[in-house]
């Protein structure tokens, strides 16, 4: 906010009691500010989704919202994006959007408590034939060629960045010595991914909890014509599974 030469003459000017006292109150403040964001947007996105009708939905959109799309996420401060934390019910009516894309959102959810909840709340707002369109790690793709021995090939999946005898990733910009520690970080990303999928395991779940229909796609084809776009990026290491209600 200041520039390095303000700084130095703010420091010049007061005293460092005060400097010290202001940096407390601003590592007070800010995880306060976390604390109260869900009371405080959290009722506003519930009241401005319950009047939608025939919406379009990008769950755990990040900082990456699609335009004309109702985005939702909890961490992105994108001023597009509504607040809302999509482990709990969404703020929808039901049967009243149209489609609903997660892109590298849903391996995040714990199978049991959050994935098969979420799903049925999917379910639940999407009107008939509506479409769920789901994109995660391929974490079947990453197993066969970690079972071939084929580092290149896993590296170029990722991709990874060889560096001598390790690989950097793309994506986290860590380094990795051997594929166990690679294939751990993909399917676990230091505790932030919950659950791994391949496309058998993550199409009999949608059909577990009651679509009608589901099948293993491509990048960019969608039965939707008017699917939110796949991230290019991401398209080489992804699974995209389609469900209709």
């Amino acid at each position: 906010m200041f520039s390095a030469r303000l700084k130095s003459r703010i420091k010049a000017v007061l005293p460092a009691q005060v400097l010290t006292g202001v940096r407390a109150v601003r590592h007070w403040v800010q995880p306060l500010h976390q604390r109260l964001r869900p009371v405080m947007q959290s009722p506003v996105t519930k009241v401005r989704c319950q009047s939608m009708q025939g919406v379009r939905v990008n769950i755990g959109c990040g900082n990456h919202p699609t335009p004309g799309w109702i985005n939702l996420d909890k961490v992105s401060r994108h001023p597009e994006v509504l607040y809302w934390d999509c482990t709990n019910r969404l703020p929808f009516t039901d049967g009243t959007v149209v489609a609903i894309y997660s892109e590298h959102f849903f391996e995040h959810l714990d199978y049991e408590t959050e994935a098969k909840p979420f799903l049925r709340e999917c379910l639940r707002c999407l009107q008939p034939q509506g479409i769920l369109r789901l994109v995660v790690p391929d974490a079947g793709a990453y197993l066969k060629l970690y079972a071939n021995g084929q580092w290149d090939a896993m590296a170029a999946r990722r991709p990874l960045t060889k560096e001598g005898s390790k690989y950097r990733d793309y994506w986290l910009g860590h380094t990795y010595r051997t594929q166990m520690e690679f294939i751990n970080a993909v399917f676990r990303q230091y505790g932030e991914h919950k659950y791994a999928y391949d496309a058998e395991t993550l199409v009999f779940l949608l059909l577990e909890v009651g679509f009608a229909r589901a099948c293993e796609t491509t990048f960019d084809v969608s039965s939707d014509p008017n699917m939110a776009p796949d991230t290019p990026e991401r398209q080489s290491e992804s699974l995209y599974v389609e469900a209709t209600k």
